[in-house]
C-alpha cells in the first residue's frame, strides 16, 4: 500500500478543522483504541483530516480508524489534534478532531473526489463474468490501460465506464514454473455512429506483471 505519511507530514495543517475546507455530514467509522474497536460517527472530512464524535472515550493520540464514504471502506491511522467533551442529553459525547497520517493513495484520491463531491469513476465489474469479479482492482486498471494505448478502447471519462467484459481463465503453471491465468476482454470502440467490437488476450503474472497476447 503507497502510504503519504512523509507527504503529511510536510503538507499538514493542524487547524484544517477551523477553516472551511472539507465536507460535513455523518458517515460510519469504527477506531481502534487500546486493542478495542469502538464504532465512532464521522462528521466531517477534508483531504487534511477527518473529525468524529464517540460515546466512548478513545484513548491515544495515533489511531488507526477505518471509515467508510460512498460505500467505499477505507483504512487509515489519524492524529488526534483535538479532543472535545461535550455534555448533551444527560451523557457526555467525546468529539476528536484529526490530522491523516497514513492512508493509501488511492484512498487519499477517494477521499478528495468526496469532499469535492465529483463522481466517482465507474468501475467495470458490472460487465465481468462472476469469477472475474476477484481481480484486483489495480489489475483491471492495467488492462483498460492496454486497451485504450493499443485503439480498441475509447479513454474512460470518469463518469461513464469504459465498455469491456472480461472471462477470466483458471490458474496454470508456465513449464518454468511460473502461475500465470489468460484473461479473454472483449472490448467496444465508439468510432463516429458506429461501435467495433474486439477481443484481445492478456496474462496475468502472479507479481502482476501483465502480457498482451493478441
Amino acid at each position: 500500500m503507497h502510504l503519504f505519511d512523509q507527504l503529511f507530514r510536510r503538507w499538514e495543517h493542524p487547524l484544517w478543522f477551523e477553516s472551511e475546507h472539507g465536507r460535513e455530514g455523518a458517515f460510519n467509522a469504527v477506531a481502534l483504541s487500546e486493542g478495542k474497536r469502538i464504532p465512532v460517527v464521522g462528521t466531517k472530512i477534508a483531504r487534511e483530516g477527518l473529525a468524529f464524535v464517540s460515546n466512548v472515550e478513545v484513548r491515544g493520540t495515533d489511531v488507526p480508524l477505518t471509515f467508510t464514504i460512498r460505500r467505499r471502506t477505507i483504512p487509515s491511522r489519524v492524529r488526534i489534534v483535538k479532543d472535545e467533551h461535550i455534555r448533551a442529553a444527560a451523557r457526555t459525547v467525546h468529539r476528536y478532531l484529526c490530522s491523516f497520517t497514513t492512508i493509501a493513495a488511492e484512498d487519499w484520491d477517494a477521499v478528495g473526489r468526496y469532499v469535492e463531491n465529483t463522481p466517482e469513476p465507474e468501475l467495470i465489474e458490472n460487465a465481468l463474468s462472476p469469477e472475474a469479479r476477484s481481480l484486483p482492482v489495480h489489475m483491471v486498471t492495467k488492462i483498460v490501460e492496454q486497451l485504450v494505448r493499443l485503439k480498441p478502447l475509447n479513454p474512460p471519462t470518469g463518469v461513464t465506464a469504459p465498455l469491456i467484459r472480461l472471462d477470466m481463465g483458471p490458474v496454470f503453471e508456465l513449464p518454468d514454473g511460473r502461475r500465470v491465468r489468460d484473461i479473454t476482454v472483449m472490448s467496444r470502440l465508439r468510432a463516429s455512429s458506429a461501435i467495433r467490437s474486439y477481443h484481445t488476450r492478456f496474462r496475468i503474472f502472479a507479481d502482476d506483471r501483465l502480457d498482451v497476447l493478441g
